[in-house]
């Protein structure tokens, strides 16, 4: 028996008796882009995050069916959050470390256990300190960022919105924007425009977006910044023989987020 690995975490258990351990950090990243960008995006800034020196854990919570370029989840896992919060499962069976500071779930399986009622609370922040799991920033990718989903995380949220500047995906963005504002009480709601033929275009974009939600909403809105990003047709394997080819279904272009992109947000997350 390992004596000094018990005394340290005995030690550090009366620590947090003694001074109550820090719940983690909640990014709730929404966006317009399409699902799998939004994947990329999500993973891009825990990345980023962990090489800061941070503990990460990115949650995965879009469905198989929703990726059109992607053939699976990012890593292997076996049990989803969905099953931790109907106390199926523990909480560490459904937390897989990927790499040191660098952990990563899945959570398919609790928006229908949420709707069904079947989901119940603490918190996963909370869960986290229970089982001395010890993360900085729980990152949450969503195109859905449904109040009452976003709250089963944690009690501390940061929400972002990423969206790019045309018309259509304005209009989704307020939809995303009036999600986002029931708990997002007296505080700005960071934006971050993507894509566009300039910086003042996206300045633009973001006026037009904050007005809007002004006028609507009443929910004022913080520009953080606009980045600059190309698009990249998308393309899908035949599995005969093997061929690449355009996508049948969905979009057909998907945006492609430079290096920039995740240094901006994940600054902008531990300033």
């Amino acid at each position: 028996m390992n004596t000094a690995a018990t005394g340290s975490t005995d030690q550090a258990a009366g620590l947090r008796t003694i001074f109550g351990a820090e719940l983690a950090r909640v990014i709730c990243i929404a966006s317009t882009l399409d699902a799998d960008s939004t994947i990329h995006l999500g993973h891009g800034t825990a990345q980023n995050i962990k090489q800061l020196g941070h503990k990460v854990l990115l949650i995965d919570e879009i469905a198989l069916p929703d990726r059109k370029t992607m053939s699976g989840f990012l890593y292997p896992i076996r049990y989803d959050l969905g099953q931790v919060f109907t106390s199926s499962i523990d909480l560490p069976r459904s937390i897989k470390a990927i790499e040191e500071n660098f952990w990563y779930a899945t959570s398919v399986k609790l928006r229908p256990e949420v709707t069904h009622r079947f989901a119940k609370y603490p918190q996963l922040d909370q869960r986290l300190v229970n089982h001395e799991i010890d993360i900085d920033y729980i990152i949450f990718p969503t195109i859905d960022p449904q109040a009452t989903i976003v709250s089963y995380y944690g009690s501390n949220v940061k929400r972002i919105l990423v969206t790019a500047g045309d018309h259509d995906s304005l209009k989704k963005a307020m939809v995303l924007i009036r999600q986002m504002a029931i708990l997002q009480v007296d505080e700005p709601l960071s934006i971050l425009i993507v894509g566009g033929e300039d910086e003042a275009a996206g300045s633009q974009a973001f006026e037009k977006l904050h007005t809007a939600s002004l006028s609507a909403l009443e929910q004022p809105l913080d520009f953080i910044g606009w980045i600059k990003a190309f698009t990249a047709e998308r393309v899908e394997v035949d599995p005969d023989d093997l061929t690449w080819s355009p996508v049948s279904k969905g979009e057909s272009h998907e945006f492609v987020l430079p290096m920039g992109f995740f240094k901006a947000i994940s600054a902008r997350i531990t300033s």
